[in-house]
């Protein structure tokens, strides 16, 4: 340990400022863990551990506001004296260290008390790894390659959230240091790649991992129906042709193996056939109805609904691997990684839905899972105002999140932003217990659910989270040994 200062007045229990001696401003920098030897150095009443923020020079001869002799003398090119410079920054206590490990400080920190930077060889981080379930993290507190992070394994069914804008290292912190976490902590991953272009590509032949796309899998008839209704404009809001649509969809599975039967022996579009086959069915149904007038406006409505929707629309949802067989895989495997590229967006929110209401019967059933389910592009699934199968989606991640945290199914969301039009639903965004601010956005520098809210009660300036480096990513919450948020990074391995 370097002994660095002391602690200033108008210290409290969780907060205090530490004047640097003469010089150290040139080396100590903010994020780096202290110890207060509370009361002096011979008979402590505690000790105490904490980080740095909020530096703060001072020069009462520099005053910008009010003339001064100094200034005066700057101002023709002469150097103002720094004798009465003083540098300090404020130290947000994380906790007293004790036989236990990290306990809450609810002792006043006392003026005068001498404070000493930790060194590499010090590594505080592992009195916080004196609970039982702890797992480390293959990342390091920024400027310290050996203090690897310590997480608590207990709360990882507590979901997580990971935000950063475009470039900030999302993807790269998600592949490299949170599946591997999951792993290690008994968990399987899934992970739905929204482009296909973040995660399938780097997943295309490790051990223990497979690709599965899209359009390989068979949805539930329930989100084929939803899929249907966005592409139509609800069927055109007429129930006769919902009806019709909604009886050809029974035994769906089934019909579409057919249409592959059919088309591989005649060389022709499943899709096509699949298509004619909806149109014929509709057709007969709305010939049934009795009244003209009422058969008369269904038929108007059908032309309609069909100049809307072709034969390609149906190609997204002409899987014939069903949800059960998917996760049947994981079976043998650590990772599977959703490629859901080159489909519409209904498709996606509707293989998400057939995929999470297995998940929500298999939990209501009394199953423990030991599932990561990590969602990319979360705001495509929960958006801050939900419409159409949004709604639905969101709804069900809700439902998700409070069951999982019983029958062990983590939920992780990415997203570049946090709150507003770029971020998570709030609603969503309550269930979320731990969470990895990376560089923002400068939509969530302020105002309502912003970074502001979540990290300024801990000396955090959310102007230092928008010029965070990429990989950089303060590290809060439940999973958290540390109450006061930690600014973690990573060493990529050699080839990524």
């Amino acid at each position: 340990m370097k002994f660095i200062g002391r602690v200033a007045d108008g210290s409290t229990e969780t907060l205090a400022r530490v004047i640097l001696l003469k010089d150290l401003e040139r080396e100590i920098v903010a994020e780096e863990l202290v110890l207060i030897k509370n009361g002096g150095d011979e008979n402590p009443s505690s000790q105490l551990l904490g980080v740095l923020r909020g530096g703060l020079g001072k020069n009462e001869f520099l005053s910008h506001t009010s003339y001064r002799p100094d200034v005066a003398y700057m101002k023709y090119g002469g150097e103002p004296s720094g004798a009465r410079e003083v540098y300090s920054f404020s130290i947000r206590p994380i906790g007293i260290i004790t036989e236990d490990g990290i306990e809450p400080n609810l002792s006043i920190i006392q003026p005068r008390s001498p404070v000493y930077l930790l060194e590499e060889a010090d590594n505080p981080l592992q009195l916080m790894a004196r609970e039982e379930d702890i797992i480390w993290m293959e990342a390091h507190l920024e400027k310290h390659e050996s203090w690897r992070i310590p997480v608590r394994k207990t709360f990882i069914p507590y979901h997580v959230g990971v935000y950063g804008s475009t470039g900030s290292g999302k993807s790269w912190f998600t592949r490299h240091i949170l599946i591997p976490l999951y792993n290690n902590a008994g968990y399987k991953a899934v992970v739905l790649d929204w482009s296909g272009t973040d995660y399938a590509p780097h997943y295309e032949s490790p051990e223990k991992t497979e690709v599965v796309k899209i359009t390989d899998i068979a949805l539930d008839e329930e989100s084929v129906l939803s899929y249907l209704e966005d592409k139509t404009e609800n069927f055109g809001r007429n129930d006769y042709v919902r009806d019709s649509f909604g009886s050809f969809i029974e035994g769906w599975t089934g019909k579409v193996e057919n249409a592959f039967t059919t088309a591989s022996r005649e060389g022709r579009d499943p899709a096509e056939i699949l298509y004619r086959q909806i149109r014929a069915h509709v057709d007969a149904n709305l010939s049934g109805i009795k009244r003209e007038d009422w058969r008369s406006t269904a038929r108007r409505v059908e032309r309609r609904v069909f100049r809307r929707f072709k034969a390609r629309d149906l190609r997204p949802v002409m899987g014939v691997l069903n949800v059960e067989q998917l996760l049947q895989k994981l079976e043998s495997r650590d990772l599977l990684v959703m490629d859901m590229g080159g489909v519409l967006t209904e498709a996606k929110l509707g293989f998400f839905l057939s995929l999470t209401k297995h998940l929500y019967n298999l939990m209501e059933a009394g199953e423990n899972l030991r599932i990561a389910l990590v969602v990319d592009e979360a705001p495509q699934y929960a958006p801050w105002d939900p419409k159409g199968l949004q709604r639905e989606t969101t709804e069900m991640i809700k439902n998700l999140a409070a069951l999982g945290r019983k029958r062990m199914l983590n939920l992780t969301l990415i997203a570049q932003g946090i709150k507003g039009e770029i971020g998570i639903n709030a609603a969503v965004r309550r269930n979320l217990n731990t969470h990895f601010f990376g560089r923002i956005h400068p939509l969530d520098a302020g105002g309502e659910g912003g970074a502001s809210e979540w990290l300024s009660p801990y000396g955090i300036d959310p102007e230092h989270m928008l010029q965070l480096k990429a990989g950089k990513f303060y590290f809060t919450g439940a999973m958290n040994p540390s109450p006061i948020p930690l600014l973690i990074t990573y060493k990529p391995p050699e080839g990524s």
